[in-house]
């Protein structure tokens, strides 16, 4: 299977980079789910695992989340990109800043790329390959990110939805 098969709208977001939009509106995720975030201490145990990091392999506790829905809602002139994936793959974010999909619980991780809280203290974006994903919902049982990326006539906004995380 090819590498690029793995990936969603999360690797798909940096190809985003160069198309946006002009939207004045408030809340530019209006239509994104949400659901509770936990406490900011609570947030990298959370969202990776409860764990160490083992080096470059698996952190112990990996927290693996399941795909949901990943979705790009295309505006101006990059309306045509509205698009739903519903694949189903895993991904793990590892806390060495490190992110991993997989086809099923039995498959071996691939590497997708690399992750990092936008900022350490508020915790409340990821970056993903330097595109900034803001926490629609964090817990126990779900993961919501969210990024408006605009430039010029063309916009989006891409949302994943991830939920029956398990831990390896």
């Amino acid at each position: 299977m090819k590498l690029k098969a793995l990936f969603s709208t999360l690797t798909l977001s940096i190809f985003l980079i160069s198309c946006g939009s002009d939207d004045d509106s408030n809340d530019p995720f209006a239509g994104v789910p949400s659901s509770d975030i936990v406490e900011v201490e609570l947030r990298d145990a959370t969202l990776s695992g409860s764990g160490s990091s083992s080096g470059r392999g698996a952190a112990v506790g990996q927290k693996w989340w399941k795909q949901k829905i990943s979705k790009i809602e295309g505006s101006g002139v990059c309306e045509d990109l509205t698009e739903d994936v519903t694949q189903g793959y895993y991904y793990g974010f590892y806390p060495s800043g490190e992110y991993y999909a997989k086809a099923s619980k039995e498959s071996t991780p691939v590497r997708a790329g690399s992750w990092q809280w936008e900022d350490n203290d508020t915790k409340e974006a990821i970056l993903i390959s330097s595109v900034a994903f803001t926490l629609r919902g964090l817990n126990s049982d779900e993961l919501i990110i969210a990024s408006d990326q605009s430039q010029g006539d063309c916009g989006a906004i891409t949302w994943e939805q991830f939920n029956n995380p398990y831990e390896e």
